[in-house]
């Protein structure tokens, strides 16, 4: 009973430790994941490494425990040690990074010595922990055998269950508590005082082992196993070890098989990762339990792994066609699921049923497997060194199988059929095992093993295919599990870190997805209308041109569609441009842009690499003059790495003298807070730095190292893009600029109003989050919205400038150029008392209140009419006062000539000296005469003019350099002006500024 007890208590320390251990193999993933540069090669890495030390570790034990007394004792010391290199190893990994960067890299001009110095150095940061977290299982499974000698097979299973449930349950903290309260320097100290806690419990079960040692004649120290070695276990013991090696092949890759389709179906997020990982750890554990409830029952441990080696693979076959059909699931969760926090929380727990459908079955056999090999060798008098042996094959199996699934069958076969091969093999090991235990009698159990393996593979080949129209969906991010009718799909490849497709649309429009997430699209032709992509990878190409005094040589991060890069070549300018891409599918998936695409592929000055930015950048000491970074979405796993204050410290490390990084980040399906963690990192390293936008949801941050020189107009007058770029509204210095939202005083104002802290490295909330952000569909563009909403804020408080155009100029779409094409617009209206419905473009919607407006205006505003007529005046000027410039705002704002002053009523004048004011840019007369206008009761002046007068009054005094007036109205009257969502974020950013500039009078912005 007392041993009984002192079992469990190992038991409950096996649970933390593999809860701690977990931590381990995620957190590295993460710490590695910025050396390599990409969340896969990482988790490959973390992989092989961690279950090679852990064979290591396992064979040591096997060849040295076996001669040691104090096993419990020796288990305890070595949580401890673990713990403690838990402790330090986040300043040893900073320190290597810098070594790294700073000393061996730009040492280094070989690509393969690169990676192989990254790939060796990486695994050694890992290497001593690994070997001893290998060594923790067979040292506690020989000393509780020895407390328990005769519950040999519950004591095996019993401890893989444990140790791997508590590693289910840690993979899910680290992701979903650990990270976001801690980050990875406190998450890995927790690992580590986890272990130093599990050590000093082993140090006490030891204490009253010792104390009061049992008994040798106890019925409890009665060994059900032989003291020696059976004629059979030298032949048993090399099929087993054989057995053991196959079955951790194929387990992990099932592993990596089941995680890169499933990250099509669930996004491939931080969270779809651990989730996945935690399903099947959590497989894993309850093999091991079935193990422990049933081995005293189980006579033959090798017949009994037979079929569990079979079913894993019939179990494996039937994934393959769960797969199929996780996207449908899928679908239906985004479609069933409200786009709320709740709603992500239920996304996420939908997500866990769907990775344990995937995933479950076939891993809770393979949990099986190693329990009952090891209890078949201890049976047959193989000693406790066994458990070591096992447990090392099995997990030498395992780096193979890593290896080989990234490095050899993905390229060679694709996922799926990599998959079914692995299935095959396990089944194959099953029906050997049979032979083995019975060679001269072909059982019943035997054929029909046999013949469920034929028709189970025929089950997964036919009915488990992926439809290529499936894997181009993005399911989760559109709800709909196919694209839509007419798409072709022309490119589908298994590439070493993600899956590359290319589809094309009903009406020729090209996409290219990474595991279904849209990177571009462009329309096929110059003569087609083009999309909002092409803007932004055309901008992209070309701010350097124009901003960068000399851009000789250019580096681009990220392939995309390669229309960045073949933009940058359409300019003689660049002597070189350099295109970092970490997956090859991308660069070759890209060639059905075709022509559209065609000097990126062809000019000898773009040169591919293909490799993560750092290590590139880092060989040789490359600098550069211009460094364009496009990367994939900052929710991606690993991807928002590229977005911190280190990385962008690291770019700078690489540009030359003046040199400049345009930065691409997106505003849809982000948060401000996200994005302003990302502004305020990018601040920190480049304080001269101003934001563009592109269309309705891509940003450019052009980032300087030197002071602004005159832009070189003249460098967009080639041939080449004199061609393309008016096609995409970029025709002109005008139409740049319209496009520009602001400086760095508006930036940092940006990130206080949020109360940003710069994204770091370390403290990943960007990757975090923003899955959450994308699931509800959030958008970043309050800082946009300043712009637009008829109130001249930035132009007032930070010299934004409007450009004059013709309506003629806003055909395409873009959210300042639309704003633009609806203010002159309503111009037009008002001054010819008409206007037609297509001059608004694709926003038509203040038409018919200007047309109303004028009908009101016809003649003296009745009193009882007054109301309505500020109400219509609010949302005609809100669409057009800030958007026009001095020259264009004649007889519209500025002396309208559409409604005549004489006998109007008071309010109705005042509400035209106010506009009057604001179209002049008077920043006196704007906060003097919405004062006026705020006087008025809601009953006379509409709450929608109202909060607009607020917010003028608000900047007319910050530009009239009067903070305190500023703050004074937002104390005297912000709880009385109803603010609706048009005004509520430039209520906050003009506090923000107003507070900023009273706490730090002579501060610039």
């Amino acid at each position: 009973m007392r041993n009984a007890l002192l079992g469990r208590a190992l038991i409950g320390l096996f649970i933390v430790s593999g809860f701690a251990g977990l931590i381990y193999q995620s957190i590295w993933s993460h710490y590695l994941g910025l050396v390599l540069g990409h969340a896969a090669y990482a988790q490959t890495l973390v992989l092989g490494i961690f279950m090679g030390g852990m064979a290591l570790g396992a064979w040591l034990a096997s060849r040295r425990s076996t001669g040691w007394r104090n096993l419990i004792l020796a288990y305890g010391i070595i949580e401890l040690i673990i713990g403690v290199v838990g402790l330090v190893f986040h300043p040893l990994f900073v320190g290597y990074v810098d070594f790294s960067q700073q000393t061996v890299l730009p040492a280094l001009s070989s690509p393969g010595l690169a990676h192989a110095y990254q790939w060796i150095s990486g695994a050694l940061l890992m290497v001593p922990q690994s070997v001893l977290l290998g060594m923790t299982f067979p040292i506690l499974s020989a000393g509780y055998l020895r407390l328990a000698p005769n519950r040999a097979g519950e004591v095996l299973g019993g401890l893989y269950f444990s140790n791997s449930l508590g590693a289910a349950f840690g993979a899910l903290a680290t992701a979903f508590l650990l990270l976001p309260a801690l980050g990875m320097p406190g998450t890995m100290m927790t690992a580590g005082i986890l272990n130093i806690v599990v050590g000093i419990g082993a140090w006490v079960v030891w204490k009253l082992v010792t104390a009061d040692p049992v008994p040798a004649s106890s019925g409890e120290t009665t060994s059900e196993l032989p003291s020696e070695p059976s004629a059979e276990l030298p032949r048993l013991a090399k099929v087993v070890l054989v057995a053991s090696f196959v079955t951790g092949s194929t387990s992990f890759i099932y592993e990596i098989g089941w995680v890169r389709l499933l990250n099509q179906a669930l996004g491939t997020t931080i969270h779809s990762f651990e989730l996945m990982l935690a399903a099947f750890i959590l497989g894993l554990a309850f093999g091991g339990w079935w193990v422990r409830r049933k081995a005293a029952s189980i006579k033959d441990a090798i017949r009994y792994a037979a079929y569990a080696q079979v079913f894993m693979g019939l179990a494996a076959l039937v994934s393959v066609v769960a797969l199929a059909k996780s996207f449908h699931w899928v679908g239906w969760l985004m479609q069933s699921l409200a786009r709320t926090d709740s709603g992500y929380t239920l996304f996420s727990g939908g997500s866990a049923i769907v990775s344990l459908l995937v995933m479950f079955p076939a891993a809770f056999f393979a949990g099986m497997t190693l329990p009952l090999f090891t209890l078949a060798l201890l049976r047959n008098g193989g000693g406790e060194q066994q458990i070591g042996r096992v447990y090392a094959a099995n997990t030498l199996g395992a780096i193979v199988g890593v290896l080989a699934m990234v490095h050899l069958l993905i390229p060679l076969m694709g996922v799926r059929l990599s998959l079914i091969l692995a299935a095959l093999a396990d089944a194959a090991l099953g029906l050997y095992l049979m032979r083995y235990v019975s060679p001269g009698v072909r059982t019943l159990g035997y054929a029909l093993a046999g013949l469920a393996t034929l028709a189970f593979t025929a089950f997964a080949t036919i009915w488990g295919k992926h439809d290529p129209r499936v894997l181009a969906a993005g399911v989760f991010r559109t709800a709909r599990a196919v694209v839509a009718d007419g798409v072709q799909v022309p490119y589908l490849r298994d590439g070493k870190t993600a899956t590359i497709t290319a589809s094309v649309g009903g009406d020729g429009t090209i996409n290219i997805s990474t595991n279904g997430k849209p990177d571009a699209s462009l329309a096929p032709t110059l003569k087609q209308k083009p999309t909002g992509d092409e803007i932004t990878m055309i901008m992209a190409g070309a701010l350097p041109l124009v901003m960068h005094p000399d851009p000789k040589e250019v580096a681009v991060i990220g392939w995309g569609s390669g229309l960045t890069t073949h933009t940058l070549l359409g300019s003689p300018l660049p002597e070189r441009v350099d295109t970092i891409e970490i997956e090859k599918g991308m660069y070759d998936g890209a060639r059905v842009f075709g022509d559209r695409v065609k000097r990126a592929y062809e000019d000898p000055r773009s040169k591919l690499h293909v490799d993560d930015a750092r290590t590139y950048f880092s060989m040789g000491n490359r600098k550069f003059d211009v460094i364009v970074s496009e990367p994939s979405n900052p929710w991606v796993s690993g991807v928002a790495s590229l977005f911190t204050e280190e990385f962008y410290s690291f770019m700078r490390g690489h540009l030359k003298p003046g040199g400049m990084v345009v930065q691409w980040v997106q505003a849809y399906e982000l948060n401000d807070e996200l994005l302003a963690t990302m502004v305020a990192a990018l601040l920190e390293v480049f304080p001269d730095s101003e934001l563009y936008v592109t269309n309705g949801g891509d940003l450019l941050i052009l980032a300087r190292t030197a002071e602004a020189v005159a832009p070189n107009w003249a460098a967009l007058t080639v041939p080449d893009l004199s061609q393309e770029l008016p096609r995409v509204g970029l025709g002109s210095p005008e139409q740049f600029a319209l496009r520009r939202v602001g400086g760095p005083a508006l930036l940092r104002n940006f990130v206080r109003t949020a109360r940003a802290q710069p994204h770091s490295d370390f403290y990943p909330v960007v990757s975090l989050n923003a899955p959450r952000s994308r699931f509800k569909g959030e958008t970043a563009t309050s800082l946009l919205s300043i712009i637009d909403n008829g109130v001249p804020i930035s132009e007032m408080l930070e010299k934004r400038v409007e450009v004059p155009a013709q309506l003629s100029q806003y055909d395409v779409h873009s959210r300042f150029a639309q704003s633009k094409r609806t203010a002159l617009a309503i111009r037009e209206s008002l001054l010819n008392g008409g206007a037609n419905v297509e001059e608004y473009g694709d926003d038509p919607s203040l038409l018919p209140q200007t047309m109303s407006l004028l009908r009101q205006s016809e003649s003296r505003v009745k009193d009882s009419e007054v109301l309505l007529w500020t109400r219509l005046v609010a949302s005609v000027s809100q669409g057009s006062l800030s958007q026009l410039v001095s020259s264009e705002q004649q007889g519209v704002w500025s002396d309208p000539a559409w409604i005549s002053r004489d006998e109007q009523p008071q309010a109705v004048l005042d509400v035209l000296d106010a506009l009057d004011a604001t179209a002049d840019r008077d920043a006196g007369r704007m906060y003097a005469s919405a004062m006026k206008v705020l006087d008025y009761p809601d009953e006379v002046v509409s709450v929608f003019l109202k909060e607009q007068m607020f917010i003028q009054a608000m900047v007319g005094a910050l530009a009239s350099g009067h903070p305190d007036r500023a703050l004074a109205l937002d104390k005297d009257r912000g709880g009385r002006v109803m603010i609706s969502s048009r005004f509520n974020y430039a209520h906050a950013f003009l506090n923000t500024w107003a507070t900023t500039l009273q706490q730090s009078p002579g501060q610039k912005d």
